[in-house]
């Protein structure tokens, strides 16, 4: 290699510092989220600004790896080229068996370029490989329309569960909002709905929370009830029965606190869930006691709330926000803060919890594997000339989609808020 080469190479690498950074994503909320591998996807949401498209209902798909360390000041988001093929808000986003295909479930499903109605179906499918958006082929009976709902998935079983959520004017029954409490189950091997049982079912119920334990008990935990105005109680757990298809309940115990919707949970390793954020009734204020866990190894499951520290800053109390659990750390990104109205202050919020010592955190590190080492190797064999050609590619496409997110941003601004 002559020197001519040797300074376009490392010319290159001090031009991707400058021009290799991450997409700046627009702020959002009650996006569809999901985790498979090593990235995580987030699909639709609602804006505070009005995109390119004449719509504040988002048809992007944005994606985070998590095969690598990064800050949260500047966390690796990216943008798939394919969108969704509609805006999508208030819906559900589960992963196929084979964890290649990405279903979206329910939510709001409008045309991006009139904001209009654009439904065509309650479940629709993404292809990871192919790239291709799908509407799958099902049996059984098939949902209605709804919203401000939650799911599980069951990796064992291969079994979709969706709770509840409300049918309103943006979702097909213009003149009236009904509240539901079906229990609709998807089986992602066979393509079949089926529905469970409603007997001792809770009162139709939008905007809690669903995690599933080890044993295929469904936590239910707070949301609203009674046409939405009723907080739920937080400490009436109610319990869905995966194996036995029976809606037990439980009176949760040891600490009193805030009722709540909007909120989020992840459930750890050793069975405890945790609850962030979430807002209250009437008022719509963000809740006191940010963070809340649920230990379900003690019958009945017991509230605690944790010594929390931060390095850095503390988070602020989101709400309609992502949560996932990344090894040891819990995600947060996007959501709403209050004034949920007041657009200035709507960010592409993100933050992490780092669950072993409950401590928020600014740097993400990832477990090591054997695999990011065997790929290292593999890349570090290949000539430079080669790498030089692929830099300069690389660099051109991240430029190009650096300019292009910025630009989306920089309209968003100067758009009117979303009331």
């Amino acid at each position: 290699m002559n020197i001519n080469n040797i300074k376009i190479f490392f010319l290159l690498i001090i031009l991707s510092i400058e021009i290799g950074q991450s997409v700046i994503p627009v702020e959002r909320y009650s996006l569809s989220s999901v985790l498979i591998d090593k990235r995580i996807y987030f699909l639709g949401g609602e804006s505070y600004h009005h995109s390119p498209k004449n719509s504040t209902t988002l048809d992007q798909i944005l994606y985070l790896d998590i095969s690598k360390p990064f800050n949260t000041l500047n966390p690796p988001f990216e943008i798939l080229p394919n969108t969704i093929p509609f805006g999508s808000s208030y819906a559900i986003a589960f992963p196929s068996s084979q964890k290649n295909v990405i279903y979206l479930f329910g939510g709001i499903t409008v045309n991006v370029n009139t904001d209009l109605d654009d439904f065509k179906s309650i479940l629709h499918s993404y292809n990871l490989e192919t790239n291709e958006w799908t509407i799958p082929t099902t049996s059984g009976i098939v949902p209605g329309r709804r919203k401000d709902i939650s799911g599980v998935i069951n990796n064992n079983t291969g079994k979709f569960y969706a709770f509840g959520g409300v049918s309103d004017q943006y979702t097909g029954t213009p003149n009236n909002s009904i509240i539901l409490n079906d229990m609709n189950i998807f089986d992602i091997n066979t393509l079949a709905w089926s529905i469970g049982s409603i007997i001792n079912a809770p009162l139709p119920r939008v905007d809690y929370t669903a995690t599933l334990l080890s044993n295929g008990i469904i936590v239910f935990i707070g949301g609203r009830e009674t046409h939405a105005v009723r907080v739920v109680d937080i400490n009436q757990l109610a319990l869905y029965d995966t194996k036995a298809d029976e809606w037990p309940s439980m009176t949760a115990r040891n600490v009193t606190m805030e009722n709540r919707f909007l909120h989020s949970a992840v459930l750890t390793p050793d069975e405890r869930i945790i609850i962030f954020g979430g807002r209250q009734v009437p008022n719509d204020n963000p809740v006191l006691n940010q963070l809340a866990v649920l230990n379900t190894k003690t019958t009945p499951y017991e509230w605690s709330i944790p010594q929390v520290s931060a390095i850095g800053n503390m988070p602020l109390t989101t709400a309609a926000h992502s949560a996932i659990l990344v090894e040891n750390y819990m995600f947060i990104n996007f959501g709403q803060i209050t004034p949920f109205k007041n657009s200035q202050i709507q960010l592409p919020f993100f933050f992490i919890l780092d669950i072993r010592n409950f401590t928020w955190v600014t740097q993400y590190e990832p477990e090591p594997s054997d695999n990011g080492k065997q790929i290292g190797i593999i890349i570090g064999a290949v000539g430079i000339s080669v790498g030089v050609v692929t830099v300069v590619g690389f660099l051109g496409y991240k430029y190009y989609k650096k300019q292009r997110v910025h630009r989306y941003a920089k309209q968003a601004k100067q758009c009117v808020s979303y009331n």
